[in-house]
C-alpha cells in the first residue's frame, strides 16, 4: 500500500469565480493559489477545461498555464485536461509546443475525450458537427502525439504537416478519463492515466484495473503510472467545512437540473431548504472524497490509496472561498508530512 506520506501531491484548479467576484478575481486567485501550492511543495498544477459555466473561468487552459508557469519557478503546470474533441490536434500541438519552448520540461498536457460542455457550445468550438461524438478521438490523440514526436505513418495525411513549435517540444502527455474506454486506451498506448474520481467516483477501481490490464510498454512508460483526482475540503471546524462545501453543492444540484447558475453565496447555500433527495445526492457525491476534519481527510485519502493503488494524488480544492482552498492544501500537506 502507498502511504499518504510517500505519494506525490498535485493540484487541479478550475479557476473558481466566487460569489461577487469578477473573472479577473478568479484568474488572479488561481495564480496566487498556484504560488502557494508551490511554496507548500506540491508537484503539479493543472487546469481543467470548461466552457459556458459562470462559476468557472478555466475555459483556456493553455493561457492559464502560461500565466502560472511565468509566476512560479519549479511547479509543473499543465492541463487536466484539454478536451481534444473541441480542438484541432495541430492547434493543441502548437500551443503546448510553444509552452514547452518557453518553460521546458515543466509543462504537462493532459488530454480528455469529453467536450466538457453542452452540445451547442461544443459545436461553436468545433465549428462543424464532425467529431462531436468523439468517435475519432483515438486517431486524433495519435495525430497529436505524432505532431510532437514525428512518428506518424506515411499513410496518414497529417504526416505532411509540421507543428512549429511542437515537433521536438513535447510536454509530458497524460490521458484523462472517467470511464473504462479512456483507461483501456491509455493502457494500449502506454500513456500515464489520470482518473477523474472527483466527479465520477463509482467506477474508479474498475477503470484503474482495466488500465493496468491493458497496459503495453511504450516509449513513454515501461510500466503503468496512474493518478487519482479527488475533491478536498479540510478544516478542524465542522461548521467551516459546511460553509466551504454547500455553495458548490448547491451549484452542482442546479447544474444537474440543466441550469448554468451564477456562483452561490454562503448565506444562500446555508439558507436553502434541501430536500431529502438532494441531501442524499450530496452525501453520495461526497462520500468518497476528502471532505471533513484533518483526521477524516487522512482516512479518506488513505482508503483511496489502498483501494486504487495509484502512484500520485491530484487534489481539487473545492471550497467556496480562496482562504478555504488555501487552507485545505495546507492541511493535506501537513498530513503528508506527518505534522498532524
Amino acid at each position: 500500500m502507498t502511504a499518504l506520506t510517500d505519494v506525490p501531491l498535485n493540484v487541479l484548479d478550475l479557476a473558481w469565480r466566487g460569489y461577487g467576484q469578477s473573472n479577473a478575481d478568479a484568474v488572479r486567485g488561481s495564480i496566487e493559489l498556484a504560488q502557494h501550492a508551490e511554496s507548500l511543495g506540491y508537484g503539479r498544477y493543472w487546469f481543467a477545461e470548461h466552457h459556458g459555466m459562470p462559476g468557472i473561468a478555466s475555459s483556456s487552459p493553455a493561457v492559464l498555464i502560461g500565466a502560472v508557469a511565468a509566476a512560479t519557478e519549479k511547479l509543473r503546470v499543465g492541463s487536466g485536461g484539454v478536451m481534444l474533441p473541441n480542438h484541432a490536434p495541430l492547434v493543441v500541438a502548437e500551443q503546448f509546443g510553444t509552452l514547452h519552448a518557453l518553460y521546458g520540461d515543466r509543462i504537462d498536457l493532459g488530454i480528455g475525450r469529453a467536450p466538457g460542455t453542452d452540445g451547442v457550445t461544443a459545436l461553436a468550438l468545433r465549428r462543424t458537427p464532425e467529431g462531436l461524438d468523439a468517435s475519432g478521438f483515438p486517431q486524433e490523440l495519435q495525430d497529436l502525439i505524432g505532431f510532437f514526436h514525428g512518428n506518424m505513418s506515411p499513410n496518414n495525411p497529417m504526416s505532411q504537416l509540421l507543428a512549429v513549435p511542437g515537433l521536438g517540444d513535447a510536454p509530458e502527455i497524460w490521458l484523462l478519463g472517467s470511464s473504462g474506454f479512456s483507461a483501456q486506451l491509455a493502457g494500449l498506448l502506454g500513456l500515464p492515466f489520470a482518473f477523474a474520481h472527483h466527479f465520477s467516483g463509482d467506477n474508479t477501481e474498475a477503470a484503474l484495473q482495466l488500465y493496468r490490464e491493458s497496459f503495453q510498454a511504450s516509449d513513454f512508460l515501461s510500466a503503468p503510472h496512474s493518478m487519482l483526482a479527488v475533491s478536498v475540503i479540510a478544516d478542524a471546524s465542522p461548521e467551516a467545512v459546511r460553509r466551504e462545501m454547500l455553495p458548490g453543492s448547491l451549484s452542482f444540484l442546479r447544474l444537474r437540473r440543466g441550469l448554468k447558475p451564477e456562483p452561490v453565496s454562503v448565506d444562500e447555500a446555508l439558507a436553502y431548504e434541501y430536500s431529502p433527495l438532494e441531501l442524499d445526492f450530496i452525501s453520495h457525491r461526497n462520500s468518497r472524497q476528502a471532505i471533513g476534519s484533518p483526521d477524516e481527510v487522512r482516512a479518506q485519502l488513505e482508503s483511496l490509496l489502498e483501494s486504487t493503488g495509484v502512484d500520485e494524488l491530484m487534489l481539487q480544492p473545492s471550497g467556496a472561498s480562496a482562504e478555504g482552498r488555501r487552507h485545505s492544501l495546507e492541511v493535506v500537506r501537513d498530513l503528508a508530512r506527518g505534522a498532524i
